[in-house]
């Protein structure tokens, strides 16, 4: 897996094993047990989301760039949308995901949102999926999640700066 390096003071307070204990019950709880990637964990334990300097990924239509990885940090806005956290992402989102097996984990420079998709996969190994944004005139989401990456640690190993 690549290193992931983050603009300085862009990322959260550090994780404890306690918000670590709270997290894992909130996947427990609202989330079917379903728990993050290791790759992932290791980039929220080490910076707790913020702005990647590795942050572009290309996929067959287009290149993305990543604004922001989520944090997992209690500390937050009370303005749902404009929170950075994964876990108000998720509830802000999962209406408009119309799919119970995403959860976002950043947005890119368009508006776009990177997911975790488990459909289909272990509870721990999901696959990595753009999500985007645009509505048709009903409100429903006007284009499919395109596939970026097998799993996590492969989506990290993606990323180039610009």
């Amino acid at each position: 897996m690549s290193t992931i390096d983050f603009v300085s003071g862009t990322s959260c307070e550090q994780l404890t094993s306690e918000d670590w204990e709270n997290i894992e019950e909130y996947l427990d709880e609202r989330f079917e047990g379903k728990r993050l990637p290791n790759a992932l964990n290791e980039i929220l334990n080490k910076n707790n989301g913020g702005m990647p300097v590795q942050r572009c990924f290309e996929t067959h239509n287009n290149k993305h760039p990543i604004k922001i990885f989520y944090d997992l940090s209690e500390d937050g806005t009370i303005i749902l949308h404009e929170s950075t956290n994964m876990f108000d992402m998720y509830l802000f989102y999962k209406e408009r995901f119309n799919n119970l097996h995403l959860m976002p984990i950043a947005e890119t420079s368009f508006g776009d949102v990177v997911v975790l998709d488990y459909e289909g996969t272990p509870k721990d190994n999901p696959r990595v999926a753009l999500w985007f944004h645009e509505c048709d005139e009903h409100g429903m989401n006007s284009q499919p999640l395109e596939h970026i990456a097998d799993d996590m640690a492969s989506f990290l190993d993606m990323l180039t700066e610009d």
